[in-house]
């Protein structure tokens, strides 16, 4: 049954519309004076507030102003005998939903009126319902420094406009990132716009960004246009191409573009996020990406560590993912030892937080045991076991086999980072320049000259 609060200091207002009401199956409650509402509604939700705007001691308007502070979703009528336009405007801007002039309408449009009043706040707390869930899927597992910090740079970040520059590596979480700025930001209610650059097809991204008619003559919105009001995220920025950056860089601006099927120029109010996984000061280098638009992009900037670099937080992410996988599977709730924990802290992961996942999944579906311990865990075998095998036995001198290992070793961790230099150099803790040389040393290719 749906709960109506009436506030008026007029006793049969409040009995009037009570027994209105009542009659409509509403759970109705009145109070006489603001202070008492206010305090029924510190400790009670109501799916409607019927409130009028003259009474004493302290007027609907200060009412008002303290049920949003309360709760910025309860939806307010404001009801007046002695309305003008700007009190409906000074209470619009406070906040309310709509406003009534006494006498009130007959019983069919007030029915109408709480009827649709009442919709529009169950539709607000459905909308509330499904953002604390993206929330929740989209959440930062940790409690390491380095999350933390990222965290309470969202919080800073969520309702500044300017253009923010998210760097980590492939797995590390840049998307999570970028949907907490937007859900934690006053734009959550418009759309979050995700332009996967690096999937998209160089000959239509144009048609893509800015619009285009399509083959049946029908005009098709471009990923601008459907961000209004809301965020637009470019995911791996650095794969556009030239052409493509240019005009980026054009609507960054001058936060305009033309439409691509009518010529017409729209103005635009969106958030801009991007992200890479790559060094862009390395792209800017080898003439790939546009210096002007990198200082364009990069106003505010978050870097994501990458795992091996904030391991205290693999028990927890073990626990929530374990969690997650076994709901989504039907399959009984397993729990991972502290030995197989941590194991599991010990791996190097360079696929970050979404190859942990991936593990744990193939884990929890293949064991059946209820408690998973480190001998259950086994590394995928690779083809450089059997080399490191067949090193082991060659009859070789020590400083051979230190330097065939070494080799190995560096194609193994170059191989992981998809040949990323920065990241393999990172990973192994050494300097780029020094990961240069031993590679030069072992005759292993450049990332530019592989086949």
């Amino acid at each position: 049954m749906n709960s109506i609060l009436i506030i008026d200091d007029e006793q049969s207002i409040i009995d009037t519309l009570s027994l209105i009401l009542k009659k409509e199956k509403y759970n109705v409650t009145g109070c006489t004076d603001g202070n008492s509402a206010l305090k029924l509604l510190a400790d009670k939700k109501f799916d409607l507030i019927l409130l009028d705007i003259k009474m004493p001691r302290m007027d609907g308007l200060e009412v008002l102003t303290e049920i949003m502070k309360i709760d910025e979703d309860n939806v307010v009528i404001m009801i007046s005998g002695h309305g003008t336009v700007e009190t409906a405007f000074e209470a619009s801007k406070s906040g309310a939903y709509s406003f009534l002039q006494k006498p009130l309408p007959d019983l069919v449009e007030l029915r109408l009126i709480i009827k649709n009043a009442i919709r529009y706040k169950l539709a607000k707390d459905e909308l509330k319902k499904i953002k604390n869930e993206l929330l929740e899927n989209y959440k930062l597992i940790g409690e390491s420094s380095a999350i933390t910090h990222i965290k309470d740079l969202i919080s800073k970040y969520s309702d500044i406009n300017s253009n923010i520059y998210i760097y980590g590596e492939s797995g590390t979480g840049k998307e999570l990132v970028a949907r907490q700025i937007h859900l934690n930001s006053k734009r959550n209610k418009n759309p979050f716009v995700k332009i996967n650059c690096a999937n998209l097809d160089p000959d239509i991204i144009e048609n893509e960004l800015f619009g285009y008619i399509n083959p049946q003559g029908i005009p098709v919105k471009g990923k601008f246009e459907e961000a209004q009001g809301g965020t637009i995220y470019f995911d791996e920025i650095s794969n556009l191409n030239s052409n493509v950056q240019s005009k980026l860089l054009k609507v960054l601006e001058e936060n305009k573009f033309v439409s691509g099927f009518d010529g017409n120029q729209i103005n635009i109010d969106i958030r801009f996020l991007f992200s890479s996984n790559k060094d862009i000061n390395l792209e800017i280098d080898e003439n790939r990406f546009r210096n002007d638009l990198f200082h364009r992009i990069n106003v505010l900037q978050i870097n994501i560590p990458p795992l091996r670099e904030r391991a205290e937080d693999i028990p927890e992410l073990i626990r929530y993912y374990t969690e997650k996988i076994c709901k989504f599977n039907n399959i009984p709730l397993k729990k991972f030892s502290q030995n197989a924990e941590q194991l599991l802290k010990e791996f190097r992961y360079p696929g970050n937080i979404r190859e942990l996942k991936n593990l744990l999944e193939r884990i929890l579906i293949t064991i059946d045991n209820n408690l998973i311990t480190a001998e259950d865990i086994e590394l995928n075998s690779t083809g450089q076991s059997k080399e490191l095998s067949e090193l082991l036995n060659k009859n070789i001198p020590l400083s051979e086999f230190q330097n065939e290992s070494e080799k190995m070793f560096i194609k193994k961790i170059l191989n992981d980072y998809k040949y990323n230099v920065s990241q393999t150099a990172d990973a192994l803790k050494i300097q780029r320049s020094h990961l240069y040389k031993l590679m030069s040393k072992y005759n292993i290719p450049l990332p530019s000259k592989r086949n």
